[in-house]
């Protein structure tokens, strides 16, 4: 039992580690999410600035920018993480290298890692440059890395899927959307709570069992998905 685990555990750290040699060699995530992510918050706080809204306005628009700036960065960095498997003629090697739980979970927390970097960077900046004032920050932070871990593991689910097909940039659009939604709507609705002040509600309980689905749909159709 425990040799399984351990080989098990090798693998997917192997994973992650071979991920993140490859993203610093090349940088294309890094550089797309965080041009993307920086492009967006400057037109947004331009246009809804602390001039451009008012008080009860940016309660309830602001949050929904900052959710709408970290999917469509996520969106347009986290897809390769397959799609390179496929165009540099690695897929094979990691089927041979790697159990498909194993690669699922490297890959996850390879994402995770980045969508967290990419919070952790932004959130301030955008409280910042909109006024926004938070007055439950740590239930905005919690938001933050739920939400993130349900972007993470959904985005990393539906790359595997598209990774094969040829119009890979709108058909991630068009599978993303319907599993996302819901993680959209309940980590809008927490950090419209925590910017006012209200509890997290049943909002909260909703978002991790929503992870721990998408965790558990991801583990079970992966190897499918992976092996075709």
């Amino acid at each position: 039992m425990w040799p399984r685990i351990s080989t098990w555990a090798a693998e997917a750290t192997a994973v992650f580690a071979k991920e993140w040699r490859c993203e610093l060699r090349t940088r294309y995530a890094l550089n797309t999410l965080g041009l993307f992510a920086f492009t967006t918050l400057v037109v947004v706080s331009v246009s809804l600035g602390p001039l451009g809204v008012s008080l009860s306005q940016g309660t309830a628009v602001l949050p929904v920018l900052l959710w709408v700036i970290l999917l469509f960065s996520v969106a347009a960095g986290l897809p390769r993480a397959f799609v390179q498997e496929e165009e540099t003629q690695t897929a094979i090697a990691l089927r041979l290298a790697a159990t498909p739980s194993a690669l699922f979970c490297g890959k996850l927390v390879y994402g995770l890692t980045l969508v967290l970097a990419l919070e952790a960077l932004i959130t301030p900046v955008y409280v910042a440059v909109t006024s926004l004032k938070v007055v439950s920050p740590g239930l905005l932070a919690g938001t933050l890395i739920a939400g993130g871990y349900g972007l993470a593991a959904g985005s990393t689910l539906v790359a595997a899927i598209i990774a094969q097909a040829r119009s890979k940039g709108t058909l991630f659009s068009v599978l993303a959307f319907p599993v996302l939604l819901p993680l959209l709507l309940l980590a809008v609705e927490l950090s419209r709570s925590a910017v006012a002040g209200d509890p997290a509600g049943v909002a909260l309980p909703q978002l991790l069992l929503y992870d721990a689905s998408v965790t558990v749909v991801g583990l079970m159709l992966f190897p499918a998905v992976w092996n075709p």
